[in-house]
């Protein structure tokens, strides 16, 4: 038998074991993780042109491979400080237990929030997310403008703001990622305030992202992703709203309201397309039969890889 047909064989099956047992939440690991092992590829490739027989190779290539796994889960687990950290803007609570009969790992805990203030009529959220799981909670906040909740262990997070007239510029990012097997995932949870307009820049990497705009007046987002699973859905509060998403490979849904008059923009490469109830004016250029006549107006660019591509109206 080939060798070459057993190393590809062996390693699809090892990338599919791990995914499976990531989706059962046994392991976390993510892109990240992956391109981590590179050097990985040239112990393999020298491997295979040692003049031994194949089965010697296939032997040899299974310990390379265990042993990188092994090396990256038991050397890749550095400590982190504790820190209490409160001011008018901020308050950081990090890494202590949250164990219970099921539970005998330690959580890293964080929390962030910026104080509201009335006379803040827009807001600017600039989000470098890098890789976990990202959603937008459904419970609307009154005396904060903005809530961030982390669990996981993949990195802590710092928040700066500053005031420009009416408008506040937040940045959320991420200061330390610190990716290994005995990750517990990075679930990140956010809450707004409705009053203001919002911007949003998304920087992500490896990530799940899940956000419900429709109950916000938003202006702008734009989506800068990895290999990502990306799901927004718009609302019609905004007279007019701009989405841009740059993206590789990923899967992209965006729910527009049917009120809304929307046109979409797309330069892709072997993507799959779904915009129902959109005309096709040109190559890569939809829009809805209301868009003349509707009050509030979307207009999206999406320029991605190999990706499948929804625009759904609700």
């Amino acid at each position: 038998m080939s060798y070459k047909k057993l190393f590809w064989g062996i390693l699809l099956v090892i990338i599919g074991t791990l995914f499976i047992l990531k989706n059962m939440g046994w392991i976390y690991f993510d892109w990240w993780t992956v391109l981590r092992l590179w050097p990985l590829v040239l112990i393999l490739w020298g491997i295979s042109i040692i003049p031994v027989q194949s089965y010697i190779k296939v032997i040899l290539s299974l310990v390379a491979i265990a042993l990188a796994f092994v090396l990256v889960s038991k050397f890749d687990n550095r400590e982190r400080p504790n820190f209490n950290w409160n001011n008018n803007h901020h308050n950081w609570s990090y890494d202590y237990d949250n164990s219970d009969e099921d539970t005998t790992y330690s959580d890293n805990v964080q929390e962030l929030f910026q104080s509201y203030d009335s006379t803040v009529t827009s807001a600017s959220l600039r989000f470098q997310a890098a890789a976990g799981d990202f959603r937008l909670s459904d419970s609307l906040l009154s005396d904060k403008l903005l809530l961030f909740r982390k669990k996981g262990n993949l990195g802590n997070y710092s928040m700066e703001s500053n005031d420009d007239g009416g408008n506040r510029n937040i940045e959320l990012s991420i200061e330390e990622s610190n990716v290994k097997f005995n990750n517990k995932g990075n679930m990140v949870q956010l809450y707004l305030n409705p009053e203001p307009t919002w911007d949003f820049k998304f920087d992500i990497g490896a990530a799940n992202i899940n956000f419900d705009l429709s109950k916000f007046k938003t202006n702008k987002v734009e989506v800068d992703g990895g290999a990502s699973s990306i799901n927004l859905r718009l609302g019609s509060l905004a007279e007019l709203s701009r989405v841009n998403i740059n993206a590789g490979a990923a899967s992209i849904t965006i729910d527009v309201p049917e009120d809304a008059g929307v046109e979409v923009e797309t330069e892709t490469v072997l993507t799959s397309r779904n915009f129902v109830g959109f005309k096709k004016l040109s190559k890569g250029h939809y829009r809805t039969d209301n868009f003349d006549a509707a009050t509030s107006k979307i207009y999206i660019e999406v320029d991605a890889g190999v990706s499948s591509l929804n625009v759904n109206r609700y």
